[in-house]
This record gives C-alpha cells, sequence and structure tokens, in this order.
C-alpha cells in the first residue's frame, strides 16, 4: 500500500506542480498586490482596501460588470438550451448519421478563438458580410446595413452569437452523456403509466438530469464571463463600453495603464463573483441524486 501510494504521488505530482505553480501562486500574489498600488515598473506600497473601495465607485468597473453579465446571459441561456436540445436529438437511436453529427458538432469547439474570430468579423460586415448577403438574397434589406459590431444594443449579441456558436459542441457532449447515464427504465415506466415523451423527458429525465446541468451552467458560466478573446476580436470593448467585459478591464488597467495593484484587486473581486456562482450552483447540486 505504501508503494504504491510512493508511485501514486509521483506520477501526479506534474499536474500538482503545475497546479500550484500557475493557479494558486498567481492568485496569491494578486491578493497581495490588491492591497498595494503597485505600478508595473515600480515599488509596491501599502494601500489596504483603497483599491477596491475605488473599484466600487468607479463607473468603468460597474460598466464591466453590466457588460460580462450582459454577455454572460445570453451566451450561456443560448449555449445550454441549444446544447440540451442537440443531445436530445443525437440520444435519439433512430437518428441516422448521428456520428457525422456528432462530429460535425465539436468541430467548432477545436478550432482556434483567434481565427474564428477573423472569419466571425467577416460574417458581421454591414453591406458586404455574410449576413448582409443572407439578408439581400431575401429581400430583408432593412438587416443589410447593420453594424453588428459596432451598435451599442448589437454588439453584446454579436458577441454573443460567436461564443455559442464555438462553446455550443461541448456542453452538448456533457448532455449527451448525461442523458446516457439517465436510466431507461425510468422513462419506459413513465410512458407505460400514460406520460407521453414531453411529459417523461420534464418529470424524470430532467430531474435526473440535474446534476449534470448544474455542471454545466457552472462550466458554461465560468468560461464565458472570463473569455477575452471574442470580445477583443470583434469589438475591443466598444462602441461606448457597451463590450468592455471584465477579462479587458484587467487587461487595460494592467498591461496599458500599469496599474498592477489596481488590476489584482479586480482580478479578485473576479475570482470571487465566481466562486459564489460556483458555491450557489453546487448547493443545488446536493439535493439531485438518483439511486440505480
Amino acid at each position: 500500500m505504501r508503494r504504491d501510494l510512493k508511485y501514486g504521488f509521483f506520477f501526479i505530482s506534474p499536474g500538482v506542480a503545475y497546479f500550484l505553480l500557475f493557479w494558486i501562486a498567481p492568485v496569491l500574489i494578486a491578493i497581495y498586490y490588491g492591497w498595494t498600488d503597485w505600478k508595473v515598473g515600480h515599488s509596491a506600497g501599502w494601500v489596504g482596501l483603497k483599491n477596491y473601495l475605488d473599484l466600487f465607485t468607479d463607473p468603468r468597473f460597474q460598466q464591466s460588470l453590466l457588460a460580462s453579465a450582459k454577455v454572460a446571459l445570453i451566451s450561456v441561456t443560448g449555449c445550454c438550451g441549444i446544447a440540451l436540445g442537440l443531445a436530445v436529438l443525437l440520444d435519439d437511436d433512430r437518428l441516422v448519421g448521428a456520428r457525422l453529427f456528432r462530429l460535425l458538432i465539436i468541430l467548432p469547439v477545436v478550432t482556434d478563438w483567434v481565427a474564428t474570430g477573423m472569419v466571425w468579423q467577416l460574417i458581421f460586415l454591414p453591406n458586404s458580410g455574410v449576413l448582409a448577403g443572407v439578408a439581400a438574397s431575401l429581400k430583408l434589406n432593412s438587416l443589410v446595413t447593420l453594424r453588428w459590431t459596432a451598435s451599442t444594443k448589437l454588439a453584446p449579441w454579436a458577441i454573443s452569437i460567436f461564443i455559442i456558436w464555438k462553446t455550443t459542441g461541448l456542453y452538448t457532449i456533457f448532455f449527451l452523456a448525461g442523458l446516457k447515464g439517465v436510466p431507461k427504465q425510468y422513462t419506459e415506466a413513465a410512458q407505460v403509466d400514460g406520460a407521453n415523451r414531453w411529459q417523461a423527458f420534464w418529470r424524470i429525465t430532467m430531474p435526473l438530469m440535474r446534476p449534470i446541468t448544474v455542471f454545466v451552467l457552472v462550466i458554461a458560466f465560468v468560461s464565458t464571463i472570463g473569455l477575452f478573446e471574442p470580445v477583443f476580436m470583434l469589438t475591443g470593448g466598444g462602441p461606448a463600453d457597451a463590450t468592455r467585459t471584465l477579462p479587458l478591464f484587467l487587461y487595460e488597467n494592467f498591461f496599458q495603464f500599469h496599474h498592477g495593484g489596481y488590476a489584482s484587486a479586480a482580478g479578485i473581486l473576479f475570482l470571487i463573483l465566481c466562486l459564489i456562482f460556483a458555491l450557489t450552483a453546487a448547493r443545488l447540486l446536493q439535493y439531485s441524486y438518483y439511486e440505480e
């Protein structure tokens, strides 16, 4: 037993070292610098809670919170809803070409954010973009000149559409795995008792799927709210700060304004926000279980 433990610790040590070095250590460093007025290239002076108090009264930080919440709400709702629908379709044994559809669904997930971001820039171009061409062919002339990435109302939707296209395939696989784990005899028994397929799905399958649903929601929220590439590629935070999300706010304060202490404090608040959401969702998880 002691020999097995020794070899077990040996094999997991690279992963543990990576986690400590690139995850735990940066968080601890950010916690320290969040209490200072450190600027990149200068020494750090202790300021206590000043950075955090300034953040709560900073209109740019508040706007970043609002922009992040808007993009996350649209993206998480869209990708999780579409992913669940696709998973239900792919779980049907009567579906012809299910393997091909699974491959097509996962393809956007494995593509690069920057490369696909450049493609989506061309898609959203007014007058000459792909969407403009489709609208022109359908005689929807009012949609041809839409400035998707230059409108305060449309820019969050443009970013969310890009995120939904890019990430839905991954969550589809998660939901599909959850559906495969639901015992079929439960839904079959419900249908024998008179429930139709829709009622069996919402009354039997979905309650049993709540653990995987909570997991997907947490992963989708944490991943989406921390995305930098789609915002930077499509809008750069504009127009009028409508899409200046928290990651972009951190990037600008650290790399452009060199306010390391201020950016560190904002990063810690960002981390706390994600932890609160994850812990709240985990509380729901403990009420959801089933026995074979």
